[in-house]
């Protein structure tokens, strides 16, 4: 499964169908595209972080915009 697969389930889990994880494009913006807070960004980094057993620093956040932004963050991690 790749990195995208997995964040797919990630998002699927802690969001429980508020997100369709599978319309979710690379060039989505977590904000406007899919109406994402701070705090749900919140729950879905710690989702990924434990997928993924990695940690994301606070700096990590500023850079996240778009699916393919959280996907990069994440792959720098692994």
């Amino acid at each position: 499964m790749n990195t995208v697969e997995r964040m797919r389930q990630v998002l699927d889990s802690v969001f429980e169908g508020e997100i369709d994880s599978s319309a979710i494009k690379e060039t989505d913006n977590l904000k406007s595209d899919l109406e994402m807070n701070s705090i749900a960004m919140l729950y879905m980094v710690m989702g990924l972080e434990e997928e993924f057993e990695i940690k994301f620093e606070n700096s990590d956040f500023a850079n996240m915009e778009t699916v393919a932004d959280v996907i990069r963050a994440i792959e720098a991690k692994l």
